[in-house]
Parts: C-alpha cells; sequence; structure tokens
C-alpha cells in the first residue's frame, strides 16, 4: 500500500513569497502512477492542519482511513482492518521545508530540491497551494491535488483521532 504522510513543520510561515497559513483545511486528490505498468492509483479525502505539526488526512475513497500527524509520530487508523498502526515521522514529506525551498519557474509553478527529491508545485492565481508532485522512492509519481482550500483557524478537537477500543494497535516505529 503506497501512502503519502506530509508533515507541515516550519520555522517560518512565508516560504519563496507563497504565503503559507498557520491552519489550512482542504479536500484533496492524490494519484500514484507506477512508471512501469502506467496504472494510476487514485485516492481522496478532506485534509485539517495547523502549523508547524498537527495534521488529520481522512481518506474516504477508495477505502476509509485516517492519518493523524503530531509532532514527530504518525496514527494510521484504518476502519476495514480494525487497526491502528503508530509511526515515527523520519520519513515524513514536510511540506513546509519544501515551500522554503521552492523557486518559482513559470506562471504559478514552482520547483524544490530537498533531500534528493525534486518537487513540482503549483499555486493557484492567489498563490494558495493547489498542488505537489514529487517521484517516490519506488519511481511512482505521486501527485497531491487540493481544492476549496480555506485558512480559517482549526479547532484542536478537528484533529483529534479516536481509535475505537477494539482495535488492534500495531507499533510500526522503528529503533
Amino acid at each position: 500500500m503506497n501512502k503519502i504522510i506530509l508533515s507541515l513543520c516550519a520555522g517560518s510561515l512565508l516560504f519563496a513569497g507563497l504565503p503559507v497559513p498557520k491552519t489550512l483545511e482542504a479536500d484533496f486528490v492524490q494519484t500514484v502512477r507506477s512508471p512501469d505498468t502506467n496504472r494510476t492509483l487514485s485516492y481522496r479525502g478532506h485534509m485539517l492542519a495547523r502549523l508547524p505539526d498537527r495534521a488529520k488526512w481522512i481518506y474516504t475513497k477508495p477505502m476509509h482511513k485516517t492519518i493523524c500527524l503530531d509532532h514527530d509520530r504518525a496514527w494510521v487508523i484504518e476502519p476495514e482492518l480494525e487497526q491502528a498502526t503508530l509511526y515515527r515521522l523520519g520519513h515524513a514529506i514536510p511540506l513546509a521545508a519544501i515551500l522554503q525551498r521552492a523557486e518559482k519557474i513559470g506562471e504559478n509553478r514552482y520547483a524544490a530540491l530537498y533531500k534528493g527529491v525534486d518537487y513540482e508545485i503549483t499555486v493557484d492565481s492567489r498563490q494558495r497551494l493547489e498542488s505537489v508532485a514529487y517521484d517516490d522512492d519506488l519511481g511512482n509519481r505521486v501527485t497531491l491535488r487540493f481544492s476549496r482550500l480555506r485558512t480559517e483557524p482549526v479547532d484542536a478537537d478537528a484533529l483529534r483521532c479516536e481509535i475505537p477500543d477494539d482495535y488492534d494497535i500495531i507499533d510500526g516505529r522503528m529503533p
């Protein structure tokens, strides 16, 4: 299973001239295209975030899954499997750090190099984030498209993740 975990850690809230709000909420579509088969998997959902270090990604299609980011850890809650897995965020994609390195390459287009990975960023006419694309460790093309982006304050309770008592808990953290 390919999953994306975008962490939103930042030291500053302005990056390369791109305004980055303290909070954001958006619908998203994540596509993962395999270079070998040219097959594309598509996921949809809703996300909420409070910078610098909290976010909640609620996947609704093709299956339900919730990813909760809190500082240096992530919970992946999968109702169909009745399990929750705890991960360290060492391999998360730090969106804010990527945006901080972004350089304008065209109208509403930016590029950033972070830890050897090239990221393509697009923004709308108001300089709000529209998409982030990159090639993952397996060579898949991952694209995250945001819509209905809002920057009103996000209630801390909305970021809370509930794990049902009867779910299996898996500790996926590596030493």
